[in-house]
């Protein structure tokens, strides 16, 4: 499983995993998130709620503990598939951060921040900005982007082909006040992802954003 990552110049928390008492091995799987085409609604868990609020409440802890505690706005479920969850937040400081979890078994996460203000896009004249990785995750590959603020995802498509995606959450101000996205990609994807944008004057533009797996920044 690749890790979770953040972009070089960026602040990297240390990846946490946490093992609850009595558990064994560490298995790894990955968050999953809804949303295809137009952003689709979060997918139903297969696992109790109650197993859910687990997870969110001890990535809360965690967060705290480590510095990184939310904000009032609290945790964002991001993608909830399988026995797999994440969540995105923001913290007092101005900093994003993205966790992945197992959401019942071994309580097993992983956790990655960086300074939402201070990152910039990947690509001249781009709208979208790579805040976590690509990378394989737990249970499938994903990335998590921003958009220009004046901007909103319509569709997010690889080799023609429309790909899960889903809104996060809209960022504080102080962060760049950026919608935040999280996408599903193909097996062994390697390339581009295709993403047509809605500005605030309702046209629509065409950006693209590399996603290839193990790039190093």
């Amino acid at each position: 499983m690749t890790a979770l990552r953040a972009k070089a110049g960026l602040y990297l928390a240390a990846a946490s995993v946490l093992l609850s008492a009595g558990c064994g091995t560490h298995q790894e799987r990955t968050t999953d998130d809804p949303g295809s085409a137009a952003s689709a609604p979060a997918t139903r868990p297969s696992t109790p709620l109650s197993d859910l609020a687990r997870l969110e409440s001890a990535l809360a802890n965690q967060a705290g503990a480590s510095g990184s505690a939310p904000t009032g706005s609290g945790l964002s479920l991001a993608r909830h598939v399988g026995n797999s969850a994440s969540y995105l937040w923001e913290t007092s400081e101005g900093k994003v951060c993205f966790a992945q979890g197992a959401v019942s078994g071994a309580a097993m996460h992983e956790t990655a921040c960086l300074y939402a203000a201070k990152t910039t896009v990947e690509e001249p004249g781009s709208r979208l900005d790579t805040f976590f990785g690509p990378g394989d995750g737990f249970s499938e590959p994903y990335v998590v982007f921003a958009a220009a603020p004046e901007s909103k995802v319509t569709s997010v498509k690889y080799e023609a082909k429309d790909t899960s995606w889903t809104l996060v959450r809209k960022l504080d101000a102080r962060a760049s006040g950026r919608n935040v996205y999280y996408v599903t990609l193909p097996d062994g994807h390697k390339g581009w992802i295709d993403v047509t944008l809605e500005q605030s004057d309702g046209a629509k533009v065409a950006d693209r954003l590399p996603v290839t797996m193990g790039k190093t920044p």
